[in-house]
């Protein structure tokens, strides 16, 4: 998470900069077991919503 943060900042830290400080952290190859948890939690979270809607 402060990975992205401090990337943000260096974009700038304007309308959009969170979103792309997210991918360009997570998208180094040092950072595979971080994309691999963020994934899962989305995915465990699209779920949970469908749920929700579903209910």
């Amino acid at each position: 998470m402060d990975s992205i943060i401090v990337t943000r900042e260096l974009l700038g830290a304007g309308t959009g900069d969170l979103g792309l400080a997210k991918t360009l952290v997570l998208a180094t190859p040092a950072r595979s077991a971080e994309r691999e948890q963020h994934h899962a939690l989305v995915d465990e979270l699209l779920v949970a919503l469908d749920e929700v809607d579903n209910a």
